[in-house]
């Protein structure tokens, strides 16, 4: 095993592991609906026992895992449920044959295994199979958890037949030796006659049993196969079985001592359950067994030390490092309920140096973040914030091709409280600080540079401001000059106002205006001067020049209005205010005692995107609005939905208010009798002060293939944040209805976009305007063009508005959503491909194959060479390429296309030779030709589409 399972808890031991999968194309929402559904029944009561049945799901796991099923049982996939749509009865053999390969990839192991089919009506639906299910739709499907009861139990009944067959005494028989799949290799030639072996052999035999026991129930008769099997082991120090031997005796009196589990809230357990469940006859316990197995279980503190030990064993094999891991952070678990903090500090010490060899930089997150959780979980909070904050900076990693500088500030921002810091400037008045000013400084800096990175140059302004607010003191003279650079590089990507000045160094230092909150009425006489004064404090350790402050007091009441509305700023899509003047004009000129009305229309477009705490608490997987995988280990399962939430509770009401405050000023200029005539005018100021609550956030964006090259799946997780129910609509799609804070998906099938098509700047706009200012309005343009053809609108009642994306898509969904440039076309014996499309052929007879190249771009390329290689495709992620005997061309399978001018096309012809029958796919690859002469292209201008052909038979002539 190369992945560790951070999630692993004592009580998983218990457990038998169920894999769900989608055979062939099943759409990801209808899926993970259908997923749910099978996950809620995860412990069954057996009929005509006490006894229970726990149930472990995924929906994704490695067959190397299965390998070690025979070292822990709870590792082994004994169950199968997958999951399929079918429309007709044509394409069910074809399906019927995906599921049996499936069951393949696990078959070695398999219990039992269950389809569920989705679409299919008629004939065969109508057949009575136990281990294919027929339901009309995804929507029609009610009895989906009484079925998957009916599995459990089925597995139940092989589980006890197997573990009574071993359990059952074999001193006749010759034990065979259940190994690890690398210990196989270390056996050959030994003597199996030998004392040595044999006690091997029983050891490793009584741990397995052990394992059974625990599964089915038996914990009373798991606990003594587990003390049998220590014994034996120990005598002959086989000690990686001997260290999984005392980790089931650890998982066994843990389930004795902690019924309700060990993994928190998340573990779904019933305690009342849990203890009645554990009797060796299915019996209700009565006092003899509650002392026999008081005998063989262990007390709380020797569990610890069991685990100690075990541990000790499993660091002896390198290729155990997994294993060890998992031990480690189960142990921890416990401690933390026994709240024995320093020695779960030790275990997640030993855990942060087992080498798990090379991992992806995801891994590593994943392994920093389940680290911070622990020690967090131990209280242990400066050590959390420690390893997030590792984690933060193995986001943004020299290696990753693109950096997570969102997810990394995200991810410091989690650190601030472990570090003794909170970002509000009072908090640091009201006593002496608290906290290492060292490393309190270095991560305000990691802030500051993370959000700059990011493209929010107001939030690095924002984060600076307060270091030299709070922490001047502490800073460096050195530091200070680089302070002073970030500023000024800050400055001219913000707008918000600042001031300026200039150090001895010649360097300018821009502070951001901060005025206290004063609200105060007086009345200005004509002719009198109104005298403003305004205080200004220099906390630098040297002379400032202060610039530009007469114009400043001057236009002082107009200019603290402006900061409020500039600092800090929403970003918004389209007008906020609008007003017909004339209606206005019409009604003047005012007599004494008149009144004019004016009607000022608010409309407001700003993001949708959802808050921190909103996709920390609905993200399940996946890409999400940040354009980032979700880094958490916690999210490799699926997550359950707000709708698990109290409606109308505090906590829901605080969690998703995402409130955004637009403000305002609107000037008027009027003027009347004497003062008109001489030529004055008085200018009224009226502040606007709008509280914007979106009625719809879009929690998690990404994009799904569609049957069309052409075409593509947009997927927006749509959460209602209102208390009403709301209907969320979009142009040639079906209406979503959502309840309050519910969180749904909407699939949006689309054409792709070509952006080519938009204005494009003229030259010498190109030349004088800032390069980030162009991208900033080409993404603009890009996502209001999706938006409009899109037409989200959202209805609650009788009000409706629109749902804007332009805050959503990200630069890497953009890309998904865009046409390619090159637009290639295949047609395989006269007949157009694409991915819906399955083109038919005879066996052994020449099929013609036709690629054309259509440069839809700017700019000529090329020269490209064209490879194509058939292969097969099992559906259960094998692809068999090795078809030499199957299938040959005419002719040579490279094809070399020429440079391709502009709206110009290249045509490539070949033909293959099918000599059996069967389902083929063809991989066109393209390289560039161009030999380094800097001709490189995008890989998503090199989009196929997909080609299938069957080779039917061909049929018998008469008279042959």
């Amino acid at each position: 095993m190369s992945i560790p399972d951070y999630m692993q808890c004592a009580e998983d031991h218990q457990t038998v592991l169920v894999v769900v999968q989608p055979v062939g194309i099943v759409p990801e929402d209808e899926f993970f609906r259908i997923y749910k559904r099978i996950t809620s029944v995860a412990q069954v009561s057996i009929r005509d026992s006490q006894r229970n049945l726990y149930i472990r799901y995924r929906h994704h796991y490695l067959p190397e895992n299965n390998e070690w099923g025979d070292f822990q049982t709870h590792r082994k996939v004994v169950g199968l449920i997958s999951v399929t749509t079918c429309g007709s009865a044509k394409e069910w053999p074809q399906t019927s044959d995906r599921f049996h390969c499936q069951k393949d990839v696990f078959g070695a192991t398999l219990y039992d295994s269950r389809l569920l089919v989705f679409g299919l009506q008629g004939e065969i639906a109508e057949q009575q199979r136990t281990d294919v299910a027929f339901y009309p739709s995804y929507d029609d499907c009610p009895d989906v958890e009484k079925r998957v009861e009916d599995f459990v139990e089925s597995i139940f009944i092989v589980l006890e037949s197997k573990r009574l067959d071993r359990a059952t005494d074999k001193s006749g028989d010759k034990i065979p030796l259940l190994c690890v799949p690398f210990e196989k290799k270390d056996f050959v030639g030994l003597d199996t006659d030998s004392r040595h072996y044999k006690k091997c052999c029983q050891g490793r035999m009584r741990k397995h049993v052990g394992d059974l026991c625990l599964q089915a129930g038996m914990l009373q008769d798991a606990l003594v196969h587990y003390h049998m099997a220590v014994e034996l082991l120990r005598s002959v120090n086989d000690f990686l079985w001997l260290g999984a031997a005392l980790e089931g005796l650890c998982s066994a009196s843990v389930i004795f001592h902690y019924p309700g589990g060990t993994a928190g809230k998340a573990s779904g357990r019933e305690p009342s359950l849990a203890r009645g469940a554990l009797t060796a006859n299915g019996i209700s316990a009565d006092t003899s067994s509650e002392i026999g197995r008081a005998k063989n279980c262990l007390g709380p503190e020797d569990i610890i030390e069991k685990y100690k030990e075990s541990i000790s064993y499993y660091g002896k094999y390198k290729n155990a490092g997994v294993i060890e891991l998992e031990a480690c952070v189960k142990a921890v678990r416990v401690l933390a309920i026994q709240k024995r903090v320093m020695e779960a500090s030790e275990f997640l010490q030993n855990a942060v140096y087992i080498n798990l060899g090379q991992l992806s930089e995801e891994e590593k997150i994943q392994r920093y973040s389940i680290l911070s959780e622990l020690y967090h979980l131990i209280g242990f909070h400066r050590k959390s914030a420690f390893f997030k904050r590792v984690a933060a900076m193995q986001c943004v990693a020299p290696t990753i091709p693109e950096p997570g500088w969102r997810a990394c500030y995200k991810l410091l921002l989690e650190t601030l409280p472990g570090y003794s810091l909170c970002l509000d400037p009072k908090d640091f008045s009201k006593g002496s600080h608290r906290g290492w000013a060292a490393v309190q400084v270095r991560l305000l800096h990691e802030l500051v540079y993370a959000s700059r990175r990011m493209g929010n140059p107001g939030l690095s302004v924002r984060h600076l401001s307060f270091l030299l607010q709070t922490m001047l003191d502490l800073l460096s003279d050195q530091g200070q000059p680089t302070h002073t650079h970030a500023r000024t590089h800050a400055r001219t990507h913000t707008h918000t106002h600042t001031h300026g000045y200039r150090n001895p160094d010649g360097h300018i230092l821009h502070f951001s205006l901060m005025c206290p909150s004063m609200s105060s009425e007086f009345r200005w006489v004509q002719g009198d001067v109104c005298e403003v004064q305004l205080m200004v404090y220099n906390p630098m350790p040297f002379e400032l020049r202060v610039e530009h402050m007469v114009r400043e007091v001057f236009s002082v009441h107009y200019f603290i209005h402006c900061l409020v509305v500039l600092f800090p700023t929403e970003k918004l899509f389209g007008e906020f205010l609008s007003w017909d003047l004339e209606e206005a004009v019409s009604q003047l000129p005012l007599k004494p005692g008149q009144s004019v009305t004016l009607t000022v229309n608010v409309k407001v477009r700003l993001d949708f995107s959802g808050g921190e705490n909103l996709l920390q608490d609905l993200n399940d997987d996946g890409i999400s609005v940040t354009g980032l995988p979700i880094s958490s280990p916690l999210r490799q399962v699926l997550k359950p939905r707000a709708e698990t939430k109290a409606l109308g509770s505090e906590s829901s009401k605080t969690d998703y208010n995402h409130v955004k405050t637009l403000e305002a000023v609107m000037t008027f200029k009027y003027s009347g009798g004497a003062g008109k005539v001489e030529g004055y005018y008085r200018h009224l100021s009226l502040g606007v002060h709008v509280d914007v609550e979106p009625s719809v956030f879009f929690t998690r964006v990404s994009t799904l293939p569609a049957t069309r090259t052409r075409q593509c799946h947009l997927l927006l997780d749509v959460f209602n944040s209102t208390e009403h129910e709301l209907m969320v609509s979009a142009n040639n799609n079906q209406d979503l209805v959502l309840h309050p804070s519910e969180c749904q998906r909407m699939a949006i099938q689309v054409a792709k976009f070509d952006f080519h098509t938009l204005p494009q700047p003229d030259q010498e706009a190109v030349r004088y305007t800032n390069p980030k200012l162009l991208e900033e309005e080409r993404l603009h343009a890009q996502a209001s063009m999706i938006s409009s053809t899109l037409g989200i609108t959202w209805n609650i009642i009788s009000f409706d508005g629109e749902a804007s994306v332009e805050g959503v898509l990200n630069q890497l969904v953009l890309e998904h959503l865009q046409l390619a440039p090159l637009q290639w076309d295949v047609v395989v014996n006269g007949k157009p491909c694409d991915c819906d499309i399955i083109a038919d052929c005879k066996v052994g007879d020449a099929v013609p194959l036709e690629v054309k190249l259509t440069n839809r771009s700017k700019n000529a390329v090329g020269p490209f060479a064209l490879t194509v290689v058939p292969f097969q495709d099992y559906q259960n992620g094998v692809q068999n390429y090795d078809l030499q005997d199957a299938v040959t061309f005419i002719g040579s399978n490279t094809f070399y296309i020429d440079t391709v001018k502009p709206t110009e096309n290249s045509v490539c012809m070949g033909a293959l030779l099918f000599l059996y029958t069967g389902d083929f796919y063809l991989n066109i690859k393209f390289q560039d030709d161009s030999a380094g002469q800097g001709k490189e292209l995008p890989p998503s201008w090199f989009g196929l589409p997909s080609v299938h052909i069957k080779a039917l038979e061909a049929p018998i002539e008469a008279g042959a």
